[in-house]
C-alpha cells in the first residue's frame, strides 16, 4: 500500500494464483489440460481496469474487456476438448468477471476523490472492515449460532454470527473514521454495512464452489488458511460495491 504499483503488482500474481485455483476447481476429470489463453484472457483483463484504474492509461480502454471476452468464447469453441460444452465456456468467462475484473477493480480505491490525490484509505479499510466482520462473525456464531444463515451452501454459517460480525463491523467503521477524516462516519457506516453484506454473498458464492468440486480449500499458498479464493472470496465481492456505492451513491 505503499506505492499503488506495488499493490497491481502483487495483486496481479494473486490474480494469476486465484484463475489458476479457479481451473483446477471447474475442470472435469477427463480434461487435464489447462488453455493459456485462458490465464491470459484473465492477466489482459485485471491489467486493463488495474492500469485505467490507477489513472495510467485511459479509462475508455476497458471497452477492450468485451473483445478478449468473446475472443475468450471463439477460442474455447474451437478447441477440441471444451469446444462442444457451453457449461465449460461459460464457466471460463465467470472465473475471470468473478476473478480478475474485482481484483483490477481494487486499485480504482486508491484514487478515490480523483487521481490527483493516492489515498489507502477505502483500501485499508476495505480489508479492515472485511476481517472484522470474517473474525467476529465465526466467534459470535461459535458462542450463541443456532439459526442457519444458508445451510445448503455452508451449513456453520449463522444468522447471530452474521449480525455479530456486522455490529463489529460497524464498531471498526466508527474507529477507522477517526484516523481517516477523508471519509465522513455516516460513509464509513455505509461502507461497512455494503462490505459485510456483500462479503457474506462472496464466502457462499465460495463454499458453493468448492462444494461443487468436492474440496476443502481452494489451494494450498496459505498454510492452514487455504488458497487466494478462500483468503479473498469476500474481498472479491465487496470490492465493486464498495466501489459502486463511493462513486454512484
Amino acid at each position: 500500500m505503499l506505492n499503488q504499483l506495488a499493490f497491481f503488482t502483487v495483486f496481479a500474481v494473486f490474480n494469476m494464483v486465484g484463475l489458476h485455483e479457479y481451473m483446477l476447481l471447474i475442470k472435469k476429470d477427463n480434461d487435464k489440460h489447462l488453455p493459456l489463453y485462458f490465464y491470459f484472457a484473465g492477466i489482459m483483463v485485471y491489467a486493463i481496469v488495474g492500469l485505467s484504474g490507477l489513472g495510467i492509461i485511459d479509462i475508455r480502454s476497458n471497452a477492450l474487456i468485451f473483445v478478449i471476452l468473446f475472443v475468450q468464447i471463439i477460442a474455447d469453441m474451437l478447441n477440441k476438448r471444451t469446444g462442444s460444452d457451453w457449461k465449460i465456456i461459460s464457466q471460463k468467462i465467470t472465473g475471470i468477471i468473478y476473478i480478475s475484473l474485482p481484483l483490477g477493480l481494487m486499485n480504482s480505491l486508491f484514487y478515490f476523490g480523483g487521481v490527483d490525490k493516492v489515498r489507502i484509505s477505502l483500501i485499508l479499510g476495505l480489508f479492515i472492515l472485511t476481517w472484522t466482520s470474517d473474525v467476529m462473525a465465526y466467534l459470535t456464531g461459535s458462542l450463541f449460532g443456532k439459526h442457519k444463515l444458508f445451510e445448503r451452501i455452508s451449513p456453520k454459517k449463522t444468522w447471530e454470527g452474521s449480525i455479530g460480525g456486522l455490529l463489529f463491523a460497524l464498531v471498526a467503521a466508527f474507529i477507522l473514521s477517526i484516523f481517516f477524516t477523508d471519509i465522513s462516519l455516516i460513509r464509513w457506516l455505509v461502507i461497512a454495512v455494503v462490505i459485510v453484506i456483500s462479503g457474506t454473498l462472496g464466502d457462499l458464492a465460495e463454499s458453493l464452489l468448492k462444494r461443487n468440486a468436492g474440496v476443502k480449500d481452494s489451494g494450498k499458498i496459505f498454510p492452514g488458511h487455504g488458497g487466494v479464493l478462500d483468503r479473498l472470496d469476500a474481498v472479491i465481492f465487496a470490492t465493486p460495491m464498495v466501489f459502486v456505492t463511493i462513486n454512484l451513491f
